[in-house]
């Protein structure tokens, strides 16, 4: 009966529905849900996809990687493994999301064109978002948004010299707008545990981390911005390994991205929901022994 339904529509009625279906991200289990309003981003070489507008209030931004990480993860591995040279960029498709705020009256053309130039927008504030998960896993970022203007961006590279490396500067941002809702859900969810980022960059967790869907509410103490990353160990390597892996080791990455946070602003409370395998784990806000905390997350 499907089928002839299907066949009986228009062509143009048909490859419409068919596109549509392609697009629309793959269905989640219910024990995969997020808090609050759910915002899914796609992000590839070199560009953002989301919603033009969301509702204010709890929001959970879950970023999808659909570029080479997804499509071609062997060619990204050989990259990864490549020093950065004007041919080469270790990080071309490794993207990661952050929300900004632009006061009132402010624009993110006028914001954008700012970056360009390389002019400082105070008027701008940085959110933090989710950081990146190796497909076909997404990652998440919980916040809580009041009514505005705002940019999603990819800032990968953009802190370093050699420009031609900004994911921003190739294009990857994306106006958002921020409407008042009706809904009165604006606290961030009870966490399962906390994760404190303290002024010595460490971080410090207020209890055992279970596997299942876990609830991580991050809070950075100091007055500097701080990213917070989750790995997976592969087996057969090490959290030791891993915490002072570098490309130049010649080896593949001991690890896979599970996720995390692109950064916390100081002083900021940001909420990811983590879904994990028994298994051995590195958080880190830099990757260094002095700024990582090895986790085993048991099979019980």
């Amino acid at each position: 009966m499907r089928g002839s339904i299907l066949a009986a529509l228009p062509l143009h009625v048909m490859l419409t529905a068919i596109a549509s279906a392609q697009s629309r991200p793959p269905a989640i289990h219910a024990a995969e849900r997020l808090p609050g309003h759910i915002v899914d981003v796609s992000a590839g070489e070199f560009f953002l996809r989301s919603p033009e507008s969301i509702p204010s209030g709890l929001t959970s931004f879950r970023l999808r990687q659909i570029g080479d990480l997804l499509s071609n993860p062997e060619k990204v591995r050989a990259e990864n493994l490549l020093p950065a040279t004007p041919e080469n960029d270790p990080t071309r498709a490794f993207h990661m999301l952050w929300v900004v705020r632009m006061e009132s009256g402010r624009t993110v053309d006028e914001w954008y064109r700012a970056k360009v130039r390389g002019e400082p927008t105070p008027w701008a504030m940085i959110l933090g978002g989710p950081a990146s998960a190796d497909p076909p896993r997404t990652s998440n970022a919980t916040l809580v948004l009041k009514p505005g203007t705002y940019a999603l961006v990819c800032f990968v590279g953009s802190g370093r010299q050699d420009k031609i490396r900004s994911h921003l500067l190739k294009g990857m941002f994306r106006p958002l707008t921020v409407v008042p809702s009706t809904s009165g859900t604006v606290e961030l969810p009870k966490p399962d545990v906390t994760a404190r980022i303290t002024r010595t960059g460490q971080i410090e967790l207020s209890g055992p981390v279970r596997k299942g869907r876990r609830l991580i509410r991050v809070v950075n103490e100091t007055a500097s911005w701080h990213e917070f990353i989750v790995a997976r160990v592969k087996k057969g390597r090490s959290t030791e390994e891993t915490a002072v892996w570098t490309r130049a080791a010649g080896t593949p990455r001991p690890f896979d991205s599970w996720g995390g946070l692109s950064d916390v602003p100081p002083g900021a409370t940001l909420t990811i929901t983590s879904f994990l395998e028994p298994g051995s784990y590195l958080l880190w806000t830099i990757r260094a022994p002095a700024t990582s905390l090895a986790v085993t997350v048991p099979e019980g």
